[in-house]
């Protein structure tokens, strides 16, 4: 094989390598963005939730991502003031796509265990978790 041949493979090898880890990047920048825009619809509608501070019945909590180790990337208050089935579906999905972009990108965390709240409590018309 000639030098100019051997040069030429080994730029072209180079450049798919180089356009394969681009184009890895963007996915993973999207898979990112998808979780980061779940997330905002979930934390919007547990935000608008409210309370009046004498029906503690209607405050909740639950545990929402996924932790590369295992077990939720932390918790959430809201209150029965939301349309629950909807909050708690939304829930549910982003913490399995978090799980699944996770082990998807092989990322890997600070092995904490997430503590989990006491209850749930209303401060100036919204929930509260108490640790």
């Amino acid at each position: 094989m000639s030098r100019s041949k051997v040069l030429f493979s080994i730029l072209t090898l180079c450049l798919s390598l180089f356009v394969s880890s681009c184009d890895k990047e963007k996915q993973r920048n999207r898979d990112q963005q998808q979780l980061e825009q779940l997330y905002t619809k979930i934390k919007s509608l547990a935000e608008v939730s409210t309370c009046n501070g004498t029906d503690n019945s209607q405050l909740k909590s639950t545990a929402i991502g996924a932790s590369p180790c295992g077990g939720p990337s932390h918790y959430l208050a809201y209150s029965t003031s939301i349309d629950v089935k909807e909050f708690e579906r939304l829930v549910k999905k982003y913490s399995a796509m978090q799980d699944a972009y996770n082990k998807k990108w092989n990322i890997a965390g600070v092995c904490i265990i997430t503590a989990t709240p006491k209850s749930v409590t209303c401060e100036n018309g919204k929930p509260k978790l108490v640790y």
